[in-house]
């Protein structure tokens, strides 16, 4: 009797490692693929400390906009040189910038009145803490008529919202 509940634990045990193991392997081949460059790689090794590629991939930010998300990054703890910085920028302006998105279909507005936080964040370049504060502020408030309106949410970096008013729908 003794020796089936070792034998089943160990089967469990084996059964819970498989699952983790496919199930890391899933999420490794879901995660988005970035296009060559230079800065693919201090992209893919900075930003996935954090989060997904799909942050990355699904934005479309200026250079100056990417600018500053790179440097809020920074602010964060992502553990990038000066050179390091001013490469990241370039390549994420180069492949994922306005420009870029002019030349295929039109960058998606991101309703503020339905979003979720994680499509604000996605879709807006917004941290998690502050696309949370617009979805509380909404509830609370109710609907934002203008991009002007999401300047009393608190804790929202306004300059983020107004970089991007013209991917803000209501």
């Amino acid at each position: 009797m003794r020796r089936d509940r070792r034998w089943r634990s160990v089967c469990w045990r084996g059964l819970a490692g498989a699952l983790l193991v496919v199930g890391a392997a899933r999420a490794a081949g879901s995660q988005a693929s970035l296009p060559e460059g230079k800065g693919k790689d201090l992209v893919e090794t900075v930003c996935t400390q954090c989060h997904g590629l799909s942050n990355v991939t699904n934005s479309r930010f200026s250079k100056a906009d990417w600018k500053m998300v790179v440097g809020d990054m920074i602010s964060r703890g992502a553990p990038l040189t000066e050179e390091e910085t001013a490469t990241a920028v370039v390549y994420l302006a180069e492949h994922f910038g306005r420009e870029k998105a002019a030349e295929g279909s039109q960058t998606e507005k991101v309703n503020v009145n339905k979003a979720t936080a994680k499509e604000l964040a996605a879709g807006l370049g917004l941290s998690d803490k502050e696309a949370e504060a617009v979805v509380e502020h909404r509830q609370k408030n109710g609907a934002f008529a203008k991009w002007e309106d999401l300047a009393k949410v608190p804790d929202l970096d306004t300059t983020k919202i107004e970089a991007r008013k013209d991917q803000i729908a209501f």
